[in-house]
């Protein structure tokens, strides 16, 4: 039974010295190397080329993935440590880092984060109210449509005798106003000068000779 208590308060006793040696290492390192200091960071997030406010961009700590967004007017505040990478993203825009430094004077920081645009590349899609082409084919061909009197008279129609049609009956109103229009303007633009001619314009001897190929000159 003496032993018993002997060895009780052999280790209660060593319990007592480990515990009394582990919270002085533990003060001893609390000393040497102290918790780095809470830095208040705040600022404005504006688009790099005309230094607009950006709206709800994301800022967050990279160390712990947490941050908030910016408000309407781009303005943030975020929490961070010392040394901690701060991540400034938003759609549309190239995403920016910054670190916060460990030797500010004070508790605070002022930041004005600017953000270049950035090209988003979305690939071809092609949206189809059928599945498959199969299926479309299989609808149209049970829609039995058949070609209305327009239709057919729009297949009817000669290009040639509208064309010919149109020649003999002139210009309407509206036509004669606008040529009338055009010949005012320019007289006024060469007012004062000499007007060029068109003997030595290349483009209308381009067109003279393509109406002698095609007969047009004729008519």
């Amino acid at each position: 039974m003496l032993n018993k208590l002997k060895l009780t308060v052999l280790l209660a006793t060593a319990s007592c010295i480990s515990g009394f040696g582990y919270a002085q290492s533990n003060a001893i390192d609390s000393t040497l190397t102290p918790p780095p200091d809470v830095i208040q960071i705040s600022g404005m997030v504006v688009t790099g080329d005309s230094l607009s406010p950006l709206p709800f961009a994301t800022v967050f700590r990279k160390r712990d993935l947490r941050g908030i967004m910016t408000d309407a007017n781009g303005f943030f505040s975020i929490p961070a440590l010392e040394n901690d990478t701060i991540t400034v993203s938003s759609v549309g825009f190239i995403t920016q880092e910054f670190s916060v430094p460990d030797d500010l004077e004070f508790n605070r920081m002022n930041v004005v984060q600017p953000l270049g645009r950035d090209t988003i590349e979305i690939d071809q899609a092609f949206i189809y109210p059928w599945p498959t082409r199969e299926r479309f084919r299989e609808e149209f061909l049970e829609l039995q449509l058949t070609a209305d009197a327009f239709t057919i008279g729009q297949q009817r129609l000669n290009a040639a005798d509208i064309y010919d049609r149109l020649m003999e009956v002139g210009r309407d109103g509206s036509e004669v106003y606008n040529y009338t229009v055009q010949q005012q303007a320019q007289q006024n633009y060469y007012q004062g000068q000499l007007a060029p001619i068109s003997l030595f314009n290349p483009i209308a001897w381009a067109k003279f000779v393509e109406a002698i190929r095609n007969g047009s000159l004729k008519r």
